[in-house]
Parts: C-alpha cells; structure tokens; sequence
C-alpha cells in the first residue's frame, strides 16, 4: 500500500482547529444573533424612549436624561442592559476567531453600555460608565481595523477611531450649536451598530444573506 499523502497545512496556521471551529456556520450564526439583538435593544430602546418622552430635546438634553424620566426610563435603561447582555455574548463569539484583544475591549464596552442602564443619571457610576463605553468603542475601532486594515471593512472600521474622536473633539471645543449631549452621543452609538451590521468581522448582514447550511464568515 503506498503511504498516504501528508495532509495539507492549514490556511490558519497553528490555529487551525480554534479558526475552523469559529468559521463554521452555527458559530457565525449565533454571533449575528448576539450581535442582531445587541443593536436592535439599544437603539430600539432609545428610539423608543425618544417616543415615550415628550419633553426630551435633541439640541438641549443628553440621551441619559431618558433614564430618569418616568416615560422613557425603562425603555431606555432596560434596552441598554439587554443589549449589553447580548452584546458580551457576540463578543465572546467573537473572541474565538484567536483575537481575544479585540473581543475583550468589546466585552468591556458592552458591560459599560448595560452600566449606563443599570446605574442612571443620579449615580456615581453612571458618568464612568458612559465615558467607558464611548471610549472603549473607539478602541474597537481602532484595534480590529488596524488588524484588517488589509481588507475594505477593516480600512473602514479604523476611519471609524479618528471620526469618533473628532466628534468628540468638536463638540468640546464648542462648535456644535447645542447644549446637550444627545447629538455629539448618536454618532458612536450608529458606528457600533454599522460596525456588528456590516464592516465588522462577523457581521451580522453576512449571515443574514447566507442561507442554512451555506458558507458564513464566522470571524
């Protein structure tokens, strides 16, 4: 019997068995869903606070205000800590593709996001909780892009990190014509969700398009 071809070597390398089982379909899958619920609870949460508050203002209030506001709080709190949760899941998901970085600084910002939920505007752990989040998105930008700034999505996540900043950095200086926080706070929120949606690494359009039992990028 002549000896049996040497197997070839995996495209990832040593961690071949860790990226095989991450690629594979049901692995892609549950991280969209993770991914799908984090998105649409939080940001269904404030649209929805935003409808049940009356009162609030674009130009004059800071999306925390619908937190401690009998209309709009438990939207808006409770659909911060459901996203949160699911939010820790997909970045967990996330963490088996061998960039535990990444997922960890993703895992902390969606920990922070439910803080700003769990704890409103009158606790002390709210502020560090809101600032935590934003920063730490940024440098989910900043790391996964520079990561698979070989790719389109990746160049695109990694513009993400210097416009966040610049959002920030304008509206200190004072040229938004606001007063509040709720504008200057929208543009990382819709980042984050463009990032889970489309150019992050296992975005959840992907998996919608793939149908059971197709090819998904897990990563």
């Amino acid at each position: 019997m002549a000896p049996s071809a040497p197997s070839a070597p995996s495209s990832a390398g040593n961690q071949g068995g860790t990226d095989a089982e991450s690629r594979s379909p049901e692995v892609g899958r549950v991280a969209a869903a993770c991914g799908a619920v984090a998105t649409l609870s939080a940001l269904g949460g404030i649209a929805l606070a935003v409808l049940l508050d009356p009162t609030f203002s674009w130009t004059a209030d800071a999306l925390s205000d619908l937190g401690v506001r009998d209309e709009s709080a438990v939207a808006f709190n409770w659909g911060l800590i459901a996203g949160g949760a699911a939010g820790v899941c997909y970045a967990v998901r996330l963490g088996r593709t061998g960039r535990p970085f990444r997922a960890l600084l993703l895992a902390l910002a969606m920990v922070a996001m439910a803080g700003v939920g769990l704890f409103d505007l009158t606790e002390p752990l709210h502020g560090p909780a809101a600032i935590g989040f934003y920063g730490l998105i940024t440098l989910v930008f900043a790391v996964d892009g520079w990561g698979r700034r070989g790719e389109l999505t990746g160049r695109v996540a990694l513009a993400f990190a210097p416009v966040h900043v610049a959002v920030w950095a304008t509206f200190a200086a004072g040229w938004w014509p606001v007063t509040g926080l709720a504008l200057p706070e929208l543009p990382g929120a819709l980042m984050l969700a463009a990032w889970v949606w489309v150019v992050g690494p296992a975005p959840v359009a992907g998996a919608v398009r793939s149908p059971p039992g197709g090819p998904t990028d897990g990563h």
